[in-house]
């Protein structure tokens, strides 16, 4: 469920920062790398002053702020081939380079079927009948990962990361998870998090047999979430709920939960794969793509705006659809131009006052859809890039304010090409994060939210590209934005 991206035909250059008011004779503009280098290393070039570009100087100003969780930005585990492998150094690098503030354990579908105190999986085949009337089937799966606690611990430990415990609520017990949450709470991992399975809103046949109904599932939340609550009073939990309504079973799903269970949770899951290439198959201008990203959101902030004032929105699968990362030449997932897409879904994120966490999917598995890649080393994607460059800003925030440009020229429709918001109390210092996801730069005032020599850094690259590296840049007299560029500014 994802949108696909078919933009071989643009390959246009990066377009370089023009250099003003330098006196460092030897001052560079910190080129993108090319395609042969897929380094996850946010290597940088230092010196770098950025200007205005063409056209006119617009403003930045500050919108509405709220609170956020210092945790917010996290990601989904997935055991693709790394699983067992986080003994190796480069693994437990990479998963700590993204700075993730929640790890989703163990996952998404496989939770409905995982033995914890084996890190096994035992999967019967199953088939989904899907919103588009198609009919879609999944081998089963039978494995023994022996991704276990003590291997969460270690991750979490290195990361500093808080685990989400997606519980198997499905093929397991009341007393054997609870028994799993105290196991894990011996160890040392926080039970701060509990999250009731995963997606049974879906007419998937296994699922079908375990929650014939949706009053069925919800029976189950209204027994278990208070016996988790007794059990650690510190957590919250979280039910399953769905933005889609393609089935009537999805079209159920939220209202019923809510009646039987709803004072009995603190949040409720989402999940977010936008698709565009659906039905037609056939690849969007990167124009729509992004203002896809902004269109798409809408009816996610309906689901969020119709639930009681007391629940929050754990975002704990988010990417663009499966059928569009696999489009084009070379697979739009492989690409900045999904990185960007990514970016910006972000950015809609936490401007929303009611989420509070996000986890993208997936960690580990293809260059298609992952943050990081199964090869050893593991190699970040240009997705994975622009992740951790948002992050590592993240860390430690408390609010974040939108923001505001004047005049921003319109992308597709009625979305705008650049937007922005201001993080406040991160560990190193307030942020401003920005995309410009147009194809021309957008030049930005200094003033009172955007300093003079402040320093920044870049990702900007041709849409098609599968590597980017970061650039340092210092703000003189304007900020220059990039076409197809994420910028966070220190301030």
């Amino acid at each position: 469920m994802r949108i696909s991206r078919s933009v071989a035909l643009l390959t246009t250059a990066l377009v370089v920062l023009i250099l003003s008011g330098c006196n460092a004779p030897h001052s560079t503009t910190g080129a993108i790398s090319g395609a042969s280098s897929q380094s996850g290393n946010l290597a940088t070039s230092a010196g770098t002053k950025a200007t205005a570009g063409s056209g006119p100087i617009l403003t930045v100003s500050a919108g509405i702020s709220h609170p956020i969780s210092a945790k917010f930005e996290g990601t989904n585990l997935d055991f693709t081939g790394v699983a067992e492998t986080y003994n190796e150094a480069s693994v437990l690098k990479a998963v700590t380079s993204l700075s993730p503030g929640t790890i989703r354990y163990p996952g998404g579908a496989i939770a409905n079927f995982w033995n914890w105190q084996t890190g096994s999986v035992n999967e019967p085949p199953s088939t989904t009948s899907t919103g588009f009337g198609t009919i879609r089937y999944k081998p089963g799966r039978q494995r023994t990962y022996g991704f276990t606690l003590s291997t969460l611990k270690q991750i979490t430990t290195a990361t500093g990361a808080i685990p989400i415990f997606d519980l198997n609520v499905m093929t397991s017990t009341l007393g054997d998870q609870l028994q799993m949450l105290q196991a894990a709470a011996q160890l040392g991992l926080p039970i701060r998090y509990v999250e009731l399975g995963n997606e049974f809103y879906l007419s998937n046949s296994n699922y079908l047999h375990a929650f014939p109904t949706p009053t069925s599932y919800a029976d189950l939340v209204a027994t278990w979430a208070p016996a988790i609550h007794a059990a650690f009073p510190g957590a919250q939990v979280a039910a399953v709920a769905t933005v889609s309504t393609a089935t009537p079973r999805e079209q159920e799903w939220n209202t019923t939960l809510l009646s039987i269970a709803g004072s009995d949770i603190n949040a409720v899951t989402l999940h977010d794969y936008p698709v565009v290439a659906e039905p037609t198959r056939t690849a969007p201008t990167p124009g729509a793509l992004f203002a896809a990203a902004t269109v798409d959101w809408q009816p996610v902030e309906a689901v969020m705006n119709a639930l009681p004032s007391h629940l929050t929105v754990w975002l704990t699968e988010y990417n663009l659809g499966l059928i569009d990362v696999a489009m084009g030449s070379p697979p739009l997932g492989t690409t900045w131009e999904h990185a960007l897409y990514v970016a910006q879904l972000d950015l809609l994120e936490l401007a929303s006052p009611h989420i509070a966490l996000t986890d993208f999917w997936d960690l580990f598995g293809s260059a298609i859809d992952a943050q990081l890649t199964t090869a050893l080393p593991p190699m970040t994607t240009p997705t994975g890039s622009a992740s951790q460059l948002i992050n590592q800003a993240m860390v430690g925030a408390t609010s974040v304010t939108e923001l505001t440009i004047t005049n921003d020229p319109i992308l597709d429709g009625s979305v705008k090409s650049v937007s922005g918001i201001e993080v406040t109390g991160a560990s190193d210092g307030d942020k401003i994060i920005l995309v410009n996801l147009g194809s021309r730069p957008i030049a930005l005032a200094v003033g009172e939210l955007l300093w003079k020599s402040a320093s920044a850094q870049q990702l900007s690259s041709p849409l098609s590209m599968q590597a980017v590296h970061i650039k340092s840049i210092r703000i003189s007299g304007h900020l220059n934005l990039p076409p197809y560029s994420l910028t966070v500014v220190n301030q």
